[in-house]
């Protein structure tokens, strides 16, 4: 006898089969929903990009999982608050810390940036702005360097000064030999100086003359110098006495001046009045206070000294401008006196 099949069997594989399907797919639904959930950044450090997949809820979970270590002063856009979304990019600078002397101050502070000049941008100041910086501008930020900006312009300075005048002598026939009388007085002129002065950090340093105006013009001191000789009294060529037997001889180059002639001080170099009798040397070659003798001339002492005087040259004093003319430029062999 056959037995006929209960229907409630096939029901009860079909619960079975859904009892083994149901833990699988949710098992499958888990493992995808976790794989949605990573979310893909872009991070961008110090100028570095990198790629992550986070599921971080915030830039600063991103930044932590990321170990990337964010300090005082640092840079982080978006904001660490801002909430992590698939595609974003973060952007990261880290500050580096610098010693700034600035105007005679110095300030400690973090620099976002690159270069020296972005240290100077961060206090406010402008690198283009006529400042002396050491290191240079361009110079790359180095954690601890210090970085010293000083405050650099040229300032106009006017300042007044007196000319000097010049003293010019002149011949007087009616004047008695060798007497001197102020025929006009001299009178300083004035003129104003235009200097460039450098000023660092308040301070005045060096100044360089630029112009030069003549506001008054000096006036020349006239001095009459007398030539008038009585009948009785000697020329100086009669005056000449004779050589010297002994002593040590040089050749020399010679010229003449006299005193008052061309701005020619009436006092010498020693402080002797100049005159006759007195001859300007180069004191390497002949000391001051020696005697010598000068063929034309006669017996002289050396107590002047003058710029151009170098070397195996003498210069001869006159009383007048005219004796000096006469005299010239000659070469003689002097004798120097024991």
């Amino acid at each position: 006898m056959r037995n006929k099949p209960v229907r409630p069997a096939r029901f009860l594989r079909t619960q079975h089969i859904i009892a083994v399907l149901i833990p699988a797919l949710i098992v499958v639904l888990t493992i995808t929903g976790f794989v949605w959930a990573q979310k893909g950044v872009t991070v961008v450090v110090d100028g570095e990009s990198l790629f992550l997949k986070t599921q971080a809820d915030d830039v600063q979970g991103l930044l932590a999982q990321a170990d990337i270590e964010i300090n005082k002063g640092d840079l982080v856009s978006p904001a660490l608050g801002v909430e992590v979304v698939d595609g974003m990019s973060v952007v990261v600078r880290h500050a580096v810390s610098v010693t700034l002397i600035l105007g005679g101050e110095t300030i400690e502070l973090p620099v976002v940036g690159s270069t020296v000049a972005d240290a100077l941008i961060a206090v406010g100041a402008d690198p283009g702005a006529g400042l002396s910086v050491q290191p240079a501008l361009t110079e790359p930020l180095v954690s601890g360097m210090t970085i010293t900006a000083r405050d650099v312009y040229v300032r106009i300075v006017e300042e007044n000064f007196e000319v000097p005048f010049r003293v010019v002598s002149q011949d007087d026939s009616n004047l008695e030999y060798g007497k001197r009388v102020v025929a006009t007085a001299g009178v300083a002129g004035k003129s104003v100086r235009v200097f460039q002065v450098l000023v660092m950090d308040g301070i005045a340093g060096s100044k360089t003359l630029k112009a030069e105006r003549v506001l008054t013009a000096p006036i020349d001191e006239v001095v009459s110098v007398g030539t008038k000789r009585s009948a009785k009294q000697p020329t100086r060529s009669r005056m000449i006495a004779a050589a010297p037997k002994g002593g040590r001889q040089i050749t020399v180059m010679t010229t003449a001046y006299a005193p008052g002639a061309d701005g020619v001080d009436f006092r010498t170099a020693t402080g002797a009045h100049a005159g006759f009798g007195i001859i300007a040397v180069d004191p390497r070659v002949i000391p001051l206070g020696t005697k010598v003798y000068v063929p034309g001339y006669g017996y002289a002492i050396a107590a002047d000294t003058g710029g151009a005087i170098k070397g195996n040259k003498i210069d001869v004093c006159f009383d007048t401008g005219a004796e000096a003319i006469k005299w010239g430029r000659r070469t003689v062999t002097i004798t120097i006196l024991p």
